[in-house]
C-alpha cells in the first residue's frame, strides 16, 4: 500500500499498516492501552479508523498523531474519554485508566502488591493455551503499565477477571458514596429554654 501526502493529509493509512499492529515503541508509550483497545473494537465491528474518529469527536489525524506519540494520550480531553467510554461501552474510568490518566497503583494501597497481582495475572495468561501466543517476546522486561495493559485487554477479551479479583468493589464504592453523600435538608435544632 502506498501512503500519499494530499493537501496536508495522509491518505491511504486507513484501513492498512497504520493500525494493524503496535510494535514495541507503540506500546511502550503511556496510553498505549486505550489504542490497541479501541482499534481492536473499531476491527471486531468492521469500522474504518476514520470512522472511529468522527465518533470520538476528533480527526483522523489527532488519531494518527495519538499512535505515534506526537500527542500524548493521557493528555486526552474529558470529552474524547466519555466519546471513546460511549464507542467502547465502558464506564470512563477505565478509559482514563488505558489512557494513562490514573494509574493501576492508584487503586492498591502498595506498589508491590500491585506487581504482584499483574506479574501473577501474566503468568496466567501466559499459561493459556488460547491467548499465550500474544504475548510479546520479553514480556516480562515490560513496564508494569504495559503488563498490566495487556492483562486488561485479556480481561476484555475472555471476561475474565484477573485484577482485582480479592477486592469487593461493590462495597469500597458504597462507602464512597456514603462518605460523599451531603444531606441537603436543613436540620432543626430545638434549644431549651
Amino acid at each position: 500500500m502506498s501512503i500519499v501526502k494530499v493537501k496536508g493529509k495522509l491518505k491511504g493509512l486507513d484501513t492498512c499498516e497504520m493500525w494493524r499492529g503496535f510494535g514495541a515503541e507503540d506500546l511502550a508509550r503511556p496510553g498505549a492501552a486505550l489504542l490497541v483497545w479501541i482499534s481492536r473494537i473499531a476491527a471486531s465491528r468492521g469500522h474504518k479508523m476514520t470512522e472511529v474518529a468522527s465518533a470520538l469527536g476528533v480527526t483522523y489525524g489527532y488519531l494518527v498523531q495519538l499512535k505515534r506519540g506526537i500527542r500524548e494520550t493521557p493528555r486526552i480531553s474529558s470529552e474524547v474519554v466519555e466519546a471513546a467510554a460511549e464507542y467502547l461501552a465502558f464506564p470512563p474510568i477505565l478509559v482514563k485508566l488505558a489512557a494513562g490518566q490514573i494509574a493501576l497503583k492508584d487503586f492498591y494501597s502498595s506498589r508491590d502488591r500491585m506487581a504482584d497481582d499483574i506479574d501473577a495475572a501474566i503468568a496466567h495468561i501466559a499459561a493459556d493455551p488460547d491467548f499465550s501466543f500474544l504475548l510479546p517476546p520479553g514480556v516480562d522486561g515490560l513496564s508494569q503499565d504495559v503488563k498490566a495493559s495487556l492483562v486488561m485487554l485479556y480481561q476484555d477479551a475472555t471476561g475474565r477477571n484477573l485484577l482485582f479479583r480479592k477486592r469487593d468493589w461493590t462495597r469500597i464504592l458504597e462507602m464512597i458514596r456514603q462518605m460523599l453523600e451531603v444531606e441537603l435538608r436543613p436540620t432543626v435544632v430545638r434549644r431549651s429554654r
